[in-house]
């Protein structure tokens, strides 16, 4: 779990600093991952658990991205990040990411515009099929969803019961 969160850590990074994620990084990540289900399960239920997951990370997330709520380096991190915890991880940190994603949504939004400015801003805001479209700030148009989904990583890998039953 160790190298989940360095490679997590690492995409963290990037996306805080330059808003996007190397396709190194998944690319390593999954493998690694890959690696690990051999070294931990018997051939055929490793490969099940990873292919399984990479495809559950990535479904999960494509609606998201071609809603242009997330990054397409999103989608590709969660999908290695799949490979890791399997189809039911995944789909438990994805909604705990969600979860985190709002949050770190509502306080970039209240440091950039303060509570008022906020207030003001998404009750005039326009509503464009990628969400609230506004006047925000470049440094505030994006997410850095790596945060989020390391975040949901943590809470799955901790076994947090936040969604009341899912396993």
């Amino acid at each position: 779990m160790i190298t989940l969160f360095g490679f997590l850590a690492a995409a963290v990074v990037w996306d805080l600093h330059h808003r996007r994620i190397p396709n190194l990084i998944p690319l390593a990540l999954a493998a690694m991952g890959l690696v690990v289900n051999l070294l931990l399960q018997p051939l055929g239920a490793a490969l099940l658990t990873a292919v399984t997951g990479l495809l559950a990370g990535f479904v999960i997330w494509l609606l998201p991205y071609l809603l242009r709520m997330a990054g397409g380096a999103d989608v590709k991190l969660a999908a290695a990040v799949g490979v890791w915890l399997g189809p039911l991880g995944v789909l438990r940190a994805s909604l705990y990411a969600a979860l985190a994603g709002g949050v770190i949504a509502l306080l970039m939004l209240l440091r950039y515009h303060g509570l008022l400015g906020s207030w003001v801003l998404l009750k005039t805001a326009r509503y464009s099929r990628g969400g609230v479209a506004s006047a925000a700030s470049p440094k505030v148009s994006t997410l850095p969803y790596a945060v989020a989904l390391a975040i949901g990583v943590a809470f799955e890998l901790l076994s947090f019961d936040l969604l009341g039953g899912l396993s």
